[in-house]
């Protein structure tokens, strides 16, 4: 078959055909041109891996090795620990301070409740110090307090025979033991509240100036001396010393009953 002519459409096939050969061998270049670094990056990991598991492996085993000597001295000094525990010695140590840690707290608690006690009957006899009574038992009042015959009468009267025992109200200290005109015999007594109480009309006294009485104390006994018209205790109460109040009043204010 006769050979066609060389025309364009030769030259356009031709061109078609270089063109796609010159396209593939590029690609192949560029793949050429990367496999080395690749290589190389994958080089270079590996030998950083390997690299960081060698210190790795080598920071685990100085912290095992440190581990290992903790362990070792925890081990040394429970050892040590438990033999001195055991040691006579020791043990005798422990017993005697225990044995005076418990006398300490022993000695403590008993002066606690010594104290203790001690505030307690501290608080007692104050308290029966300054309690208060009336100056004889089974008292039965004659005569109030108030105005009679164009003068006060300044007192409360209780019958009383001759003889029959009068006692201190309170704690105080007597300021007057004797005779003083109408009153006849009389016993002044000025407690630790600054109260004074006169008994008079008396028969006798028992206590003398300046004397301490506590509560309850014998003073003296009743009688019928000096203005009297009968056997009885004739009794003022003056308020730190002051002029006379109603015994009644009074008493009652500080809850004795009668």
């Amino acid at each position: 078959m006769p050979a066609r002519p060389y025309d364009a459409r030769h030259r356009a096939y031709d061109a078609r055909h270089r063109s796609s050969k010159t396209a593939t061998s590029k690609p192949r270049r560029l793949i050429a041109g990367l496999a080395l670094p690749t290589a190389a990056a994958a080089a270079l990991t590996l030998m950083t891996t390997g690299a960081a598991v060698a210190t790795s492996t080598k920071t685990k085993t100085h912290t095992v090795t440190v581990s290992q000597n903790a362990a070792a001295t925890a081990t040394a000094t429970a050892r040590a620990t438990s033999a001195a525990l055991h040691d006579p010695r020791t043990q005798a140590i422990v017993d005697n301070a225990l044995a005076r840690g418990y006398a300490a707290t022993t000695a403590a608690r008993s002066a606690e409740r010594k104290d203790l006690a001690a505030r307690a009957l501290e608080t007692k006899r104050v308290e029966q110090a300054h309690s208060w009574q009336l100056p004889l038992k089974d008292a039965r009042r004659t005569s109030d307090f108030g105005w009679r015959w164009g003068r006060l009468h300044a007192g409360e009267d209780f019958a009383a025979s001759i003889g029959t025992n009068l006692v201190s109200m309170s704690t105080g200290r007597v300021t007057f033991a004797g005779f003083e005109s109408g009153y006849g015999t009389l016993v002044k007594i000025r407690y630790w509240d600054g109260t004074t109480s006169f008994f008079a009309h008396m028969s006798r006294t028992s206590v003398t100036d300046g004397q301490f009485v506590e509560p309850g104390q014998v003073v003296g006994q009743s009688g019928n001396s000096g203005h009297s018209t009968g056997p009885h205790l004739h009794l003022e109460i003056h308020p730190n010393g002051d002029d006379a109040v109603d015994p009644a009043i009074w008493l009652a204010d500080h809850n004795i009953a009668y």
